[in-house]
């Protein structure tokens, strides 16, 4: 049985971590008081000295009449950006041997989102996967003399952990739970299951926090209407990277709700239903307690994810309403911009006229390099500013003005074959598209003009096709 996850281990999916040098690591321990029955939790840091002592801790020769350690889980923290354990290799590999957890340990770096039984050695050994988040490996190691069958195991192993969610794991794992629950090995799982349905709960609130000022500036508020003179089209554009960056969230909450779902499902798959006629022990109540709470946490996870669902579409509506705000202040841009090209075109064109009129007279007193004017017959002494023309003075009047309006009628020309070829296109594009309206006029006029050609084409010779 253990093969299939021996070749499947080979899949590693943690490659390029490291281990770093460090040899101190923090665990969360649970301790069952005999005379009261309750459980009390510690959160201490071990050492390499200490080391060999604390995996001593809880075997059959170190038992305590007073009380007996129930659960024990090391806390070793990871670096996601630089891709390091924070523990030495020697560490972990004398925890992972002690623990029997070697195999559920590789296996785990095979797998993304998983929680699974993994046999080892003859015993039971599980994994949590929810990377690069978090990833745990544990046991329950059976001890045979317990003095009373009704106390529980002793339940140990790993959990990897990203740096910056160390600390708020901690806090949860040091919560004090019913005795009862420590008798079972799925416990740590429900405690995962518990921290991924929190965490859904808190992301959820902060995005819900955010996106309701996105409705506010878009007027999507019920209590808010928008006021477009005080948001620009650059701050619509960061509104709506906000509101992907949301839609990215959601969807990792999602991921995460599917995780808290598949692990309260395996717990209850691997819990015992209770049997009618058989006695009632401690694992069994244990057993139906944490199918009470896993019933529970699954009752809310449904809800959580209905409510998933309706902050999803919220952040759909708003993207869909500022790509429609950002649009409509492009197209307005455009306006404005088309209108400054048209008033810029009205100018040229009345520098292209004023240049018309004066190009012919130009053109003809280039070509007439010689004076128009007779100057030498002007008196210096004389009051008149008359001056006599010369002959080709009238010549140039007769070639410039009959010139001049031939060049306006040559353009006039210009602008109505150009006007022309536009209504064309413009008939064309409309006829098509009553055609793909189904107008039925429309689509009889195409038969006929398809008809018409094909007459024509047929009254060709066969080599003009």
């Amino acid at each position: 049985m253990e093969e299939i996850y021996h070749r499947l281990s080979a899949v590693n999916l943690w490659q390029g971590f490291s281990n770093s040098d460090e040899t101190s690591f923090e665990v969360i321990e649970a301790r069952l008081q005999h005379a009261s029955g309750e459980i009390i939790t510690d959160r201490r840091t071990v050492h390499l000295k200490e080391l060999d002592t604390w995996l001593a801790e809880g075997s059959e020769d170190d038992e305590d009449p007073k009380q007996s350690l129930v659960l024990r889980l090391a806390l070793i923290g990871c670096d996601i950006k630089t891709r390091v354990l924070k523990l030495s290799k020697d560490v972990l590999d004398s925890m992972l041997d002690e623990f029997n957890l070697e195999l559920a340990y590789t296996y785990s770096q095979s797998c993304i989102t998983n929680v699974s039984a993994i046999p080892s050695k003859g015993s039971q050994t599980y994994s949590f996967c929810y990377m690069p988040k978090l990833v745990a490996v544990w046991a329950q190691k059976h001890l045979n003399s317990r003095s009373s069958a009704d106390r529980p195991h002793l339940t140990q192993g790993l959990i990897f952990v990203e740096e910056s969610n160390k600390g708020f794991l901690s806090d949860n794992l040091c919560s004090s739970w019913n005795a009862l629950l420590y008798h079972s090995p799925m416990f740590p799982a429900l405690l995962f299951s518990m921290i991924l349905s929190m965490q859904i709960h808190y992301e959820e609130s902060k995005i819900k926090l955010k996106l309701r000022d996105v409705e506010i500036q878009t007027g999507q508020d019920r209590m808010a209407d928008r006021k477009s003179e005080e948001n620009t089209t650059a701050k619509y554009i960061k509104l709506a990277a906000q509101v992907d960056r949301h839609a990215v969230k959601l969807a990792s909450v999602g991921r995460k709700s599917k995780m808290a779902e598949k692990t309260l499902a395996f717990i209850l798959e691997n819990t015992q239903q209770p049997l009618g006629g058989r006695s009632i022990t401690a694992s069994t109540k244990a057993h139906q307690l944490l199918r009470s709470h896993a019933s529970l946490l699954q009752d809310r996870l449904s809800m959580q994810a209905v409510d998933i669902e309706f902050t999803l579409k919220r952040v759909q509506l708003q993207a869909n309403t500022l790509t429609g705000i950002i649009s409509r202040d492009d197209v307005k841009a455009n306006l404005d911009l088309a209108e400054s090209q048209h008033r810029d075109s009205l100018s040229m064109k009345t520098l292209a006229i004023v240049t018309m009129v004066f190009l012919p007279g130009s053109f003809i007193s280039a070509l007439f390099s010689t004076s128009m004017f007779d100057w030498d017959s002007v008196d210096p002494n004389s009051n008149s500013i008359g001056v006599k023309t010369m002959p080709q003075f009238g010549l140039y009047w007769a070639i410039t003005i009959p010139l001049t309006f031939v060049t306006f009628l040559l353009y006039s020309f210009w602008l109505r074959m150009m006007k022309q070829q536009r209504d064309r296109r413009k008939q064309s594009f409309d006829q098509l598209s009553a055609e793909e309206k189904g107008d039925p006029d429309a689509i009889e006029m195409a038969k006929l003009r398809k008809d018409t050609e094909f007459r024509k084409k047929s009254s060709m010779p066969f080599g003009s096709w």
